[in-house]
């Protein structure tokens, strides 16, 4: 239920003045209406109270103005002075909880912040131990275990991975805690040591070994330490290396490739490490378990950082069936239950545009669709296709029929056509519903149209959703707006668009190839 509503008066202009508008206050959104029946029709405006300034009028007492500095301006006017106080308490608190709640979120970034630095110091440790496993299986006196050489390779490939994926999120999360620009600590994602048969033609004079020169401290909860921040893991060298592929990183070989193995700390003197002054560093035992049970290999798959995140779901992507599946299957014609299926599903965005304004084409199209169903249930097995029932039509000399399946077939091509161009104008940066809507109209119906068809167009038009609402509605959820939902919306849109336009420009070649075009207005 919303906040508070009711009338108020609104500056529109000169001519006018001011004008009754009903406004309703929801979730930090300020909305008004031509009146409270025209609702449902949408709003004609809306602003953010978290983003404007609530100025009280000096001289006049029923005014308020909400104003976005160079942005948007908001004239409105009580009945009486007790109206405007309530209408300013109602703004004034949703303006503060709006703001507590920015500062919650501030708060719990921080949180995960400092979590994920945590994290991101075990992982070094581990990394480092790891790398530690790995000089000790290869640098051994006796042949080496070639088994426990792969398991040492593999639990050092997992944990480079684990380790890049939580030093990203911690960026991430800096950047948007404090929106400071980390240009002096951009992290190179292309990391993987050469091979170890690189390391013969390293000088010798670097040969200390890792034991001796790795003896992490304890830390206080008891988890081996090296660094005590980020900031001395930043002060290392960076080795230049490069980074195999993913799909190689997360399912490491069974053997020791050029991609996988990693180089020793001993002769590389990028990854040199301060020398603890305690020689002969036995194996680590943290190594040693998960050699035994495997649990270090278990933890860094298990991270929330390594599991593959699903895409958001969109009106597009849950389209069943789409013209995708129609593109698929044109070896005899278009199938026409499954074309007809998806053009059912297609109507549907005028629905999710929660606006009359394309009524008369959903309409249209709705009843285009049942006369060709009505016809392929009428003989499923002759009218497979299409273009069976238009070839059955000309042979009974029945498709110039106003009524005809071939006459529905045409008109539900343009309709097709326009929604095709306005979804294809949208995503070539049309960021303006209502010129989107009139550039597709113009391209795809315009010219079948009578000027009585076109001005109640022009007039419907009017009533377009805003471009961001549109966006939303075609999200699963609208909340995903704020994790890049706009655009996977725009590349579902495209997807979908392509076959879309294909098997449009193939119908209409289709019909003017066997001299079935109309051009008449209607």
């Amino acid at each position: 239920m919303a906040e508070m509503q009711g009338v108020l008066f609104k500056w529109t202009n000169y001519l006018a003045g001011w004008q009754l508008r009903w406004f309703v206050l929801d979730k930090g959104i300020l909305a008004y209406y031509k009146s409270q029946d025209e609702v449902h029709l949408g709003s004609k405006g809306s602003i953010k109270i978290a983003c404007c300034e609530i100025i009280v009028h000096p001289s006049d007492m029923c005014r308020l103005d909400l104003i976005i500095p160079g942005e948007q301006h908001f004239y409105i006017r009580g009945t009486s002075p007790a109206e405007r106080q309530q209408w300013l308490v109602a703004l004034g608190s949703a303006k503060a909880c709006l703001t507590d709640a920015k500062q919650q979120q501030k708060d719990r970034t921080e949180e995960l912040l400092k979590a994920k630095m945590s994290e991101l110091r075990l992982y070094c440790d581990t990394l480092m131990q790891s790398v530690a496993s790995v000089k000790i299986s290869a640098s051994s006196e006796e042949t080496p275990d070639i088994e426990r050489l792969n398991t040492s390779t593999t639990l050092l490939s997992e944990t480079c991975d684990t380790f890049i994926s939580t030093l990203q999120d911690c960026m991430r999360l800096a950047n948007s805690a404090y929106s400071t620009s980390f240009s002096n600590s951009a992290f190179n994602e292309t990391v993987v040591p050469p091979s170890l048969q690189q390391q013969s033609k390293k000088s010798t004079s670097r040969s200390h070994s890792v034991e001796d020169r790795y003896n992490p401290p304890q830390s206080k909860s008891g988890i081996p330490t090296k660094y005590k921040n980020l900031e001395d893991i930043a002060a290392r060298p960076k080795p230049h290396r490069t980074r195999a592929p993913h799909h190689q990183s997360l399912s490491a070989p069974t053997t020791p490739t050029a991609s996988t193995t990693p180089m020793s700390l001993s002769e590389s003197e990028d990854a040199h490490v301060a020398d603890s002054g305690d020689g002969g560093q036995s194996h680590p035992s943290v190594i040693r378990e998960a050699e035994e049970k495997g649990t270090l290999l278990q933890v860094a798959m298990q991270h929330p950082s390594m599991q593959e995140k699903p895409r958001l779901q969109t009106f597009f992507s849950k389209m069943k069936p789409n013209f995708e599946d129609v593109q698929k299957d044109l070896d005899d014609g278009v199938k026409t239950k499954l074309f007809l299926d998806a053009c059912s599903q297609i109507v549907a965005i005028f629905d999710v545009m929660g606006s009359s304004a394309f009524a008369l084409v959903k309409m249209d199209m709705n009843g285009n669709v049942k006369k060709l169903r009505q016809k392929y249930s009428s003989n499923p097995a002759a009218f497979q296709t299409l273009q069976s029932i238009v070839q059955q039509e000309k042979r009974s000399n029945t498709h110039q029929l106003k009524n005809s399946a071939t006459d529905a077939l045409m008109w539900l091509r343009r309709a097709l056509e326009f929604v095709c161009a306005m979804m294809e104008e949208l995503g070539n940066s049309g960021k303006d519903f209502s010129v989107a809507a009139t550039t597709a109209y113009k391209k795809s119906l315009q010219k079948y149209h009578g000027w009585v068809v076109q001005g109640v167009f022009s007039v419907a038009v009017r009533a377009s959703p805003y471009y961001e609402d549109f966006i939303k509605c075609l999200l699963e959820n609208p909340e995903d707006m704020e994790r890049n939902g706009e655009q996977i919306v725009l590349e579902d849109m495209a997807t979908s668009m392509q076959p879309l336009r294909i098997l449009v420009n193939q119908l209409q070649q289709y019909y003017y190839s066997e001299n079935l075009e109309n051009h008449a207005q209607v």
